[in-house]
């Protein structure tokens, strides 16, 4: 099994949280930022597989201080050795989809291969609706047909223009946002005349995005949805792997099937559970009451979504917690979440107990823990981080795994 941690960065603690604008803070930021090194250290050491954060924009009350994923995906690679870098995700709607492929080649190369991309359509109207304004988009999520139309058909699009760039040497497109290139655009070049570099007379007719990635054909992709059927379709279609948040099983089943009969025909069977990796929150300690602490925060961190304070999407996130039979409004509480089974809360063994249960019932392969780093206290952080790593993650990993593991770090990580 591959276990990864999810990051909404947050540059404040539990308690100042809601009082102050701490994304304004240079000195919050630069610990918070020394704090996530050594986390992704400690986990690179004990066996996970990934660290990714959100996208988020003008953040000023300090909950998700992570405007640029990739270039803290890059800073973190360079202080591990096998830990894999991604997002959870890239807001398309907020990039120049060109910009966007070329950002990700580079820091695919920099991250030495072990860059993941994470695909969303954005649900923050603070931020899409600022970043993506010059293509009339905005956040999705908002329940009126014609955003929601307009937002997905530019992440569609510029899905497709980041595919070519990736993929393909010289090349055009003409789509209903943008054109590559624009039509009569001249390019009086004798080089890249002679070379024939996409030039037909003076007139430029095609581009080729350079570097291509180092990962072939390009970097693994996620897409991160709940229950919507487009968004599914849409990531089996272009071989996304689908990160579900749903807490009720016959969901998640139904998120498998209507996977695999959408994927592509050369998708092998086996290999469709590993596309279907399943988000949680968790706490692990050594002792039950040593969770106390880290349960108090996750009830201060749904108050304050359910309040509106984070600006996240709450009827769609508590939506993902229905359980089976469950009628009405689904209570906005830290109960649902455990309830659910969304929240893992316990002693390792008991996490391990837990994990067991997704694996049989669902043939999970990949879980993707979500990590509140900057309200839940560094300490804290750093012993669930080693305790899961050296207590639980050995009982999924084959003897194969666990010796590239130990040779991997026979070298002390850089930067440790």
């Amino acid at each position: 099994m591959k276990f990864g941690m999810f990051y909404p960065v947050a540059v404040a603690s539990e308690a100042d949280l809601g009082k102050g604008l701490w994304g304004l803070d240079r000195d919050r930021y630069d610990r918070t930022i020394e704090e996530l090194r050594e986390q992704a250290i400690c986990a690179d050491e004990t066996g996970w597989t990934s660290m990714m954060f959100a996208e988020h924009h003008f953040e000023i009350e300090g909950y998700h201080v992570t405007p640029n994923p990739l270039l803290l995906n890059v800073y973190l690679a360079q202080h591990t050795k096998r830990l894999r870098q991604g997002q959870m995700g890239l807001v398309l709607p907020n990039w120049n989809p060109l910009r966007l492929a070329e950002d990700i080649a580079m820091a695919d190369h920099l991250t030495g291969g072990r860059l993941d991309i994470g695909l969303s359509r954005g649900y923050q109207p603070r931020s899409v609706g600022v970043m993506g304004q010059h293509y009339h988009a905005n956040a999705a999520g908002t329940g009126r047909a014609d955003v929601e139309a307009v937002n997905r058909k530019i992440v569609e699009e510029w899905f497709e223009v980041m595919r070519r760039s990736w993929t393909e040497d010289l090349w055009d497109y003409q789509g209903e946002f943008i054109s590559v290139p624009p039509k009569g655009l001249e390019w009086k070049h004798p080089i890249s005349a002679r070379l024939k570099a996409g030039v037909d007379g003076d007139i430029l007719t095609q581009i080729a995005t350079v570097p291509k990635p180092k990962q072939l054909p390009h970097p693994p992709l996620f897409t991160t949805l709940t229950q919507s059927p487009e968004t599914l379709n849409w990531s089996a279609r272009i071989g996304s792997s689908v990160v579900s948040l749903a807490a009720n099983l016959d969901i998640i089943r139904w998120v498998f099937q209507t996977y695999v009969s959408t994927r592509p025909p050369n998708t092998a069977a086996s290999s469709v559970s590993a596309n279907i990796p399943k988000a949680a929150a968790w706490c692990c300690a050594a002792t039950l009451p040593s969770a106390a602490p880290t349960k108090r925060r996750w009830r201060r961190r749904v108050k304050d979504r359910r309040s509106g304070r984070t600006g996240s999407a709450n009827s769609v996130f508590f939506e993902a917690l229905r359980m089976k039979g469950q009628e009405g409004p689904v209570p906005k509480t830290f109960e649902q979440m455990v309830k659910s089974g969304f929240q893992i809360v316990g002693t390792p063994d008991e996490v391990g107990e837990e994990i067991q249960r997704l694996k049989e019932s669902l043939d999970v392969e990949y879980i993707i823990f979500i990590m509140y780093g900057g309200i839940t206290e560094h300490r804290r952080m750093l012993e669930s981080i080693r305790l899961f790593g050296e207590k639980v993650i050995p009982k999924f990993a084959d003897a194969k795994v666990a010796e590239t593991k130990r040779a991997d770090h026979e070298v002390p990580a850089a930067g440790g």
